[in-house]
């Protein structure tokens, strides 16, 4: 069990690491825009479109990643305020209401890349891109904040934040 416990870690943190690798392409290829466009006036017909995808990529892919971090964004004005053991109660409460929201979430995407690839939907630009592709990040994504979930479940307990895995 713990074989299956750590290779889940490295998944997500194998998401995270391509989640930070997209953050650095989009970050080249919205500087190449800026400098094809302003010093040369002559603008890309990908640029956009590919950053796009990438910080899409890059939201879903790291989410999972924040969450077993801690580094999400929390509101903890209840949970500083009361004693231990609710608190203990209160995180299981999130975790499987975070969980049910990522099962349903994943479902939903995955009926939705299956829709667009078997119709065959495509980007309205230039490139074409078949959209099931950018649209995998979705699933994906969503597959891997349910295993962090399930993982913070099986954890358990209290947390103070920031924490690495």
């Amino acid at each position: 069990m713990k074989r299956v416990y750590n290779f889940f870690d490295h998944l997500i943190r194998w998401g995270a690491y391509i989640a930070g690798i997209l953050i650095l392409i989009t970050t080249v290829m919205t500087f190449y825009e800026v400098i094809s466009r302003s010093f040369f006036h002559k603008p890309t017909s990908w640029a956009t479109e590919l950053s796009i995808y990438g910080i899409i990529g890059s939201c879903f892919l790291g989410s999972a990643f924040a969450v077993r971090t801690y580094s999400h964004i929390t509101v903890d004005l209840l949970i500083n305020n009361v004693n231990d053991r609710l608190k203990t109660v209160l995180a299981y409460i999130s975790n499987a209401l975070g969980l049910v929201f990522s099962v349903i979430f994943t479902l939903y995407s995955f009926f939705h890349v299956a829709k667009t690839f078997e119709l065959g939907v495509t980007s309205a630009s230039l490139l074409r891109v078949p959209m099931y592709l950018p649209e995998l990040f979705l699933p994906v994504g969503g597959t891997l904040l349910c295993i962090a979930f399930i993982m913070q479940i099986i954890d358990g307990g209290i947390h103070k934040g920031g924490e690495n895995i």
